[in-house]
Parts: structure tokens; C-alpha cells; sequence
């Protein structure tokens, strides 16, 4: 992803209070001298990231008791990419079709 649009994909998730609060509650500061545009950009999208995981990881850990009672235990990787969207498959449903015949001819033909 170019550098550009990484920036304005993080100003369609965060606004800039948001963002000055995030880089200061993780890292006591949010302006880094030494830092180019691109690394910057690079570390915003990593703190976000990282904050977004570990409210995942908080809801899972709050959950976990119930899924271990009720026997339909999930890792946190499972967990995470239900959250995410990780594992949703995007593919076109002609795609998709298109695989499932071709896993349908090899199992017919023993392949």
C-alpha cells in the first residue's frame, strides 16, 4: 500500500485528538523529530493496530470463560479474525464456484 493512501486510511479511522491520545498513552509523546513521513505514517498504523488488538484480546479474555463452559472453546487467532474480518473470504461468487468444481472433479477423479 502506498504511503498516501495509508494516511488517509488512518484519517478515516481516527481523528487527530484521537490519534495525539493514542501515541501519547502508549508512548508518553506524538511527534517523533526524527522520524520521516513514511516511517511515521508506518508507526501510527502499528499503534492503532496494536490498540485494536488488545481490545480484542480484552473481549476475548471476558469471553473466554463462557466458551470454555459452553464447549465451544475459539483461540484468540480465531477469535481475532472473526473480529477483523480476517477471515471472510472476498472472492467473487464465480470464483468461489470455480473452486468448488474443480475440488469436485478431483474428488471424482480420485485426484
Amino acid at each position: 500500500m502506498e504511503q498516501v493512501e495509508k494516511f488517509f486510511l488512518i484519517g478515516c479511522q481516527v481523528d487527530e485528538i484521537e490519534l495525539k491520545e493514542l501515541l501519547l498513552r502508549r508512548y508518553g509523546r506524538y511527534d517523533f523529530p526524527g522520524m520521516s513521513f513514511n516511517e511515521y505514517i508506518d508507526f501510527i498504523i502499528l499503534a492503532i493496530n496494536n490498540e485494536r488488538k488488545e481490545k480484542i484480546r480484552e473481549e476475548y479474555l471476558a469471553l473466554l470463560p463462557y466458551f470454555v463452559q459452553s464447549g465451544n472453546y475459539m483461540s484468540f487467532d480465531n477469535f481475532y479474525d472473526k473480529a477483523t474480518g480476517a477471515n471472510i473470504d472476498w472472492r467473487s461468487t464465480e470464483e468461489i464456484m470455480k473452486e468448488v468444481e474443480e475440488i469436485r472433479e478431483r474428488f471424482e477423479h480420485g485426484d
